[in-house]
């Protein structure tokens, strides 16, 4: 049976509405498993303040001490070069639960060949990086998987599978299609949810997701839950 858990959610500390112990509340209520705070890096125009990152990781610990269910600290930290560099150094990397990556509008991609320069970042940034969850992929501004070929996709999932990079499920973009999830199963990556939450009312709302693993015909240890979840 698949696990209820949601491994992308933002706070207060970069771009999101709610507390961390709103989000704790709300995830309880909606019957998540366990969950992850994943605030956006510094590098980001919402991101978390560098001089607030110290803070951010005790005021999860705090919620996590009054609850039952599992709670993650982590950090969607942001790919800030064409070779894959991250915007969070490894003293803070060892601190936290699970490293979430994402391309956003850092660095100056692109836009005439987004779907390649994306491609490019995103290899060089798990070649280089011990990533546990690559986020919303391909989707940048729009999905990117229909402008790449086969052969690209495959190549990538390929790596995901030699470096133990999960690939996330994404509801807020709904990402990827059921092809790229069926071909991460075919090749042993892992798959994460994500809902992305922003705002309370997002937390936990994971059904999107849910449905699409089922359709696909995923299965619990097709999830990385019990990487992280003992």
């Amino acid at each position: 049976m698949l696990k209820k858990f949601d491994f992308h959610i933002h706070t207060r500390y970069s771009d999101g509405t709610c507390s961390h112990a709103e989000v704790v509340e709300a995830a309880t209520t909606r019957g998540l498993e366990a969950l992850a705070f994943t605030d956006h890096g510094p590098e980001l125009s919402v991101g978390v303040g560098r001089e607030k990152m110290t803070q951010m990781l005790e005021d999860i610990k705090i919620v996590a001490e009054d609850v039952e269910t599992p709670v993650l600290a982590g950090i969607e930290a942001n790919v800030v070069s064409r070779y894959g560099s991250l915007d969070v150094e490894d003293d803070f990397v060892k601190k936290i639960d699970i490293l979430l990556i994402g391309i956003h509008d850092i660095g100056k991609i692109h836009l005439s060949d987004n779907a390649h320069e994306y491609l490019f970042r995103a290899t060089r940034a798990i070649e280089r990086q011990r990533v546990d969850v690559f986020c919303h992929p391909f989707f940048f501004n729009v999905d990117l998987l229909p402008s790449l070929s086969w052969e690209e996709i495959e190549g990538f999932v390929d790596l995901a599978a030699e470096k133990n990079v999960a690939m996330e499920v994404n509801v807020k973009y709904k990402v990827p299609d059921d092809a790229f999830i069926r071909l991460c199963l075919k090749k042993g990556v892992k798959l994460s949810i994500g809902s992305d939450a922003h705002r309370i009312s997002e937390v936990g709302k994971i059904d999107w997701a849910l449905s699409a693993l089922k359709r696909v015909g995923a299965k619990r240890e097709d999830l990385i839950y019990d990487n992280f979840v003992r």
